[in-house]
């Protein structure tokens, strides 16, 4: 990626997809620095994590280095108005980093899991007598059904911001109004975003069938998707598919919102709701 430094051996897979995700849930502005971190921002979002908060570099980063590189993360949250946060990605390799934070009395939030699956043998089970009805727009009948499923508070910011701009890249699938989904295709990658269950349908296997029918449409070989720790009920449906752990990160926030804003918990890109 122009401007980035080449990532650390062994972590190209995770460069891969927390690039790919950077394009796929489009924040309104993006700024990547000469040194890999890459600055996000979307104001009709607040609090959202990938849509606001800086990316941590796909390398090892220096104690010296961290003062320069947050002071540059909290001008950015000024300018833009939104709360001071960081994305630390991956955790194994930035673990130094997230307790640095804790020290200096940032909140750090639970960890979201990335986990990976090859796309053809989870779509091979894929049911052709099911109807799934795919959009390539948030239509009303998709965010009335996303907003029944997965019970946000702020699916109205999501319509305003985030959803116009992925529009035509994104295809917005729905089994009706019980289950949701969407799923972004680039570079021989497919992301899962905001896959939902409604909570009257959960528990019958609508989830699994979901997953297998999004990805049938697609032809690229490797499928992520991301899973906050403590969804016990979400990881055991993606085991059961076949998906597995590739890394951990999590959010980081300031203190006060300190640098722009008012602070408020930070979440990932929408991980699943099963």
């Amino acid at each position: 990626m122009s401007g980035e430094l080449a990532t650390a051996q062994g972590l190209e897979l995770v460069a891969r997809i927390e690039a790919h995700s950077v394009r796929a849930w489009p924040a309104e502005t993006i700024e990547r620095i000469h040194d890999g971190w890459v600055l996000r921002a979307s104001p009709g979002l607040p609090g959202r994590g990938r849509s606001n908060h800086a990316l941590t570099p796909g390398r090892p980063l220096a104690r010296a280095e961290y003062d320069g590189a947050l002071a540059r993360v909290g001008e950015f949250a000024r300018q833009h108005g939104i709360a001071c946060g960081v994305q630390v990605s991956p955790l194994d390799i930035h673990a130094p980093l997230v307790d640095e934070l804790a020290a200096r009395g940032w909140e750090v939030h639970q960890p979201v899991l990335v986990l990976t699956a090859d796309t053809g043998p989870v779509a091979a089970d894929a049911q052709p007598s099911v109807h799934l009805q795919v959009t390539d727009t948030a239509t009303p009948e998709w965010v009335a059904a996303w907003a029944r499923c997965d019970q946000r508070t702020d699916v109205e910011d999501h319509v305003q911001s985030v959803f116009p701009r992925m529009a035509g890249t994104a295809r917005f699938a729905r089994f009706g109004d019980r289950a949701t989904g969407i799923s972004v295709e680039l570079d021989g990658i497919v992301g899962l975003f905001c896959v939902a269950v409604a909570p009257d349908a959960r528990g019958r296997g609508l989830g699994k069938t979901l997953v297998r029918a999004m990805l049938a449409q697609h032809d690229a070989s490797l499928t992520y998707l991301q899973v906050f720790s403590d969804n016990t009920a979400g990881l055991a449906l993606y085991a059961s598919l076949g998906f597995h752990e590739e890394y951990r990160y999590c959010h980081c926030s300031a203190p006060n919102g300190a640098g722009g804003g008012v602070s408020v918990p930070a979440h990932a890109v929408i991980p699943a709701r099963v």
